[in-house]
């Protein structure tokens, strides 16, 4: 084969492998785009269900369509008929997770009861009543954070709910502070961050010590001891100047 047929051949490559692409995303739209009937609700509803719990045990890798499909009880043509790929699915399951985190914290600040004597005291009351600590969202978390790094094409969904998630955590992250007369020492988007981080380490260590040595103590002892002096270091009483 001459150098020309061997461009030849790269361009055809080139322009099957865009057109399969191009048919895929298509193809995703074009089932995020329709409006299920009441029975292809429920089939998918079932199927994110039986994802879910997959996927936090297991992981993404170690949940295939089959075990998907077999865990709520349809074939693997139902899967197929509701979602186009793992991809797609993956997608799904982590934008009900994030819509989920999100109803969550919204419902408990809905009637929530800001007068407190400490304003401290508040807020960390607040925050860990919606500071999402439980085992499966902890692994699912950190399932999504490890499949947007490993396939950063594929999970432009998960970064957009992701995104979209820690948007609205700190629009009432800001709602807390004000309402005790509190703002930020530095940016309200790097103290979210130390608030997540610190929730997360302290759920890792409930999750381990619960299963190796429940005498060790519970690691909300950590998040208790330590968010009350985060809170304390990184906010002020508002329209206070830095020193």
């Amino acid at each position: 084969m001459d150098k020309t047929e061997i461009k030849d051949s790269s361009h055809k490559l080139v322009r099957d492998v865009t057109a399969h692409l191009s048919a895929r995303r298509n193809a995703i739209r074009e089932l995020q785009n329709t409006e299920p009937t009441d029975r292809r609700v429920l089939t998918q509803n079932a199927l994110l269900a039986a994802g879910r719990t997959l996927i936090a045990n297991n992981g993404v890798a170690g949940a295939s369509v089959g075990d998907i499909a077999k865990e709520a009880g349809f074939t693997r043509g139902a899967f197929y008929s509701n979602f186009t790929n793992m991809d797609h699915f993956v997608s799904a399951v982590a934008r009900i997770e994030w819509q989920s985190m999100l109803g969550d914290v919204e419902d408990v600040l809905a009637g929530w009861n800001y007068e407190r004597d400490n304003p401290i005291d508040g807020a960390v009351e607040i925050l860990l009543t919606v500071l999402p600590r439980d085992r499966e969202r902890y692994l699912l978390w950190n399932e999504f954070s490890t499949y947007e790094i490993r396939f950063p094409q594929a999970s432009d969904d998960i970064s957009e709910g992701s995104d979209n998630f820690y948007r609205a955590l700190g629009e009432i992250l800001s709602t807390i502070l004000d309402a005790f007369g509190l703002e930020p020492v530095g940016t309200l988007e790097d103290l979210i961050e130390l608030i997540v981080a610190l929730s997360s380490r302290s759920t890792r260590n409930e999750i381990i010590d619960d299963s190796r040595s429940p005498q060790r103590g519970s690691s909300s002892s950590l998040i208790g001891r330590l968010l009350p002096d985060l809170i304390r270091a990184m906010t002020r009483p508002a329209g206070a100047q830095s020193s």
